[in-house]
């Protein structure tokens, strides 16, 4: 009896012990494509301001929605900024095999500084999903 007790409680092992792998593959998702549509910095409008525009574009190759950041690195006479976008800007969520636009314009005024050059350094989105 014991013996046979002993191969039933084996027997519920391998049935009930073995796990099932109903765990999926975890997706590898591929880097966001950035494109530089323009970029333009103008120093002096004519109207004691100086400009800048740039318009980007961030294309998610995968198929899959994503979530994410971009961060915007810049050099204004020297001195490097990075913009950090956050949950509520543009471009945080882009849809499966789709683009979206980030567009910038500003004009400021010379009262404010006078800049002579700014330079695009980099470009960086990281998906957060």
């Amino acid at each position: 009896m014991i013996k046979k007790n002993f191969y039933l409680l084996i027997g519920l092992f391998f049935i009930y012990g073995c796990t099932s792998d109903d765990s999926e593959e975890p997706i590898i998702l591929k880097n966001v494509i950035i494109d530089v549509v323009y970029f333009e910095f103008i120093s002096d409008t004519g109207n004691d301001t100086f400009r800048l525009r740039y318009e980007i574009n961030f294309t998610n190759p995968n198929n899959s929605d994503i979530t994410g950041f971009y961060s915007i690195t810049t050099t204004a006479d020297s001195l490097t900024t990075t913009l950090l976008s956050t949950e509520s800007t543009p471009c945080y969520e882009i849809d499966a095999n789709s683009s979206c636009t980030l567009s910038f314009d500003a004009e400021d005024s010379f009262d404010l500084a006078k800049i002579e050059s700014i330079t695009l350094d980099s470009i960086i989105y990281t998906i957060s999903q």
